[in-house]
């Protein structure tokens, strides 16, 4: 049922500069009962009623190999639960998987709270269910520094080198972004100034391992990403050291379909989905959370605020 796709770079160009569609109005989500924003673009798009022959999984990449084999082991699963050809694509980015989803290339990912927002916005993406630790479990940002910087706070770290993780990431961009101009006391367009340099290391695991290299003074990622990465053999946890953490972050990682699947495909797939942790509990351990739990797109509200509280668009987000 697996078959795993590795696209070339001119492929991956053409995703990143196709034109976005801009949010405008809304739309239901019959099964959830949620209401969400969608593009105009999306609006037009209707279900189809007919299964598609292949199902296309989106993920990224990580420096850790096991990670990169449970996902192939989810849609090898999957594939097999539903009686259908799965396939996993591998993206460079949470941008690539937004517009892979807009531009039908691929049907299914999980996205993180504030990628998911964009999402719903620009692919007509809808929730299947969220990653997380449980009903009313929340994670955090941090910021990390080296364990041996002199820094112990992140008022120490003015005129020093910064990492994001992700434009689209919630815990490696959005929420980090929010505190540090809670902490600082700065507005959003006066934090690139505030260090001496600020860059996207591209993931989780790329400014982990900057970090407990000395590669970089500050960083910002997720809470667990620290064990997990570290779980996974690419960094010791003692060589990094958090000097802040951000407000708790609501709803999970979001398991989102293509909004104009079939009704009856989205409900086997959540069916999976909601039952995974029985089959592959491994699975989640790997990345911090207990299973996929059932939700609604407004548990992801509290994010839509924090981003409004930026006072960025979407498109001036990712272009970070």
């Amino acid at each position: 049922m697996l078959k795993k796709l590795r696209k070339n770079k001119w492929q991956f160009a053409l995703l990143v500069t196709a034109v976005m569609v801009m949010l405008a109005g809304c739309g239901n989500n019959a099964n959830s009962g949620s209401t969400t924003n969608v593009g105009s673009e999306s609006e037009q798009t209707t279900a189809s009623t007919e299964w598609p022959e292949v199902l296309r999984i989106g993920s990224l990449p990580m420096e850790d190999g096991e990670l990169s084999r449970s996902a192939d082991q989810f849609a090898k699963d999957l594939g097999e639960y539903l009686g259908i050809e799965v396939e996993t694509f591998e993206g460079e980015d949470y941008n690539m998987m937004i517009e892979a989803m807009r531009s039908k290339k691929i049907d299914m990912t999980t996205y993180g709270p504030f990628g998911y927002i964009i999402a719903v916005e620009r692919s007509n993406a809808k929730l299947l269910a969220a990653m997380n630790n449980g009903p009313g479990s929340e994670g955090t940002s941090v910021i990390i520094v080296p364990k041996d910087s002199p820094a112990q706070s992140v008022e120490d770290l003015k005129g020093k080198s910064f990492l994001f993780a992700d434009p689209a990431s919630t815990t490696g961009h959005l929420y980090p972004r929010a505190t540090l101009m809670k902490l600082l006391s700065l507005k959003n367009d006066e934090i690139p100034e505030y260090f001496s340099n600020v860059s996207f290391s591209g993931g989780h695991d790329k400014s982990l391992l900057a970090i407990a290299n000395g590669d970089a003074d500050g960083a910002a990622t997720c809470s667990q990403c620290i064990e997990m990465i570290a779980g996974a053999g690419l960094i010791k946890a003692e060589d990094v050291r958090v000097i802040a953490e951000s407000d708790p972050i609501p709803g999970g990682g979001a398991l989102a379909y293509r909004g104009d699947l079939p009704q009856d495909l989205v409900d086997k797939m959540r069916e999976f989905a909601l039952s995974y942790a029985q089959k592959n509990p491994a699975y989640f351990e790997g990345v911090g959370a207990k299973g996929f739990f059932p939700a609604e797109d407004s548990d992801f509200d509290g994010v839509r605020e924090v981003a409004a509280m930026l006072e960025m668009s979407p498109e001036e987000m990712l272009s970070q």
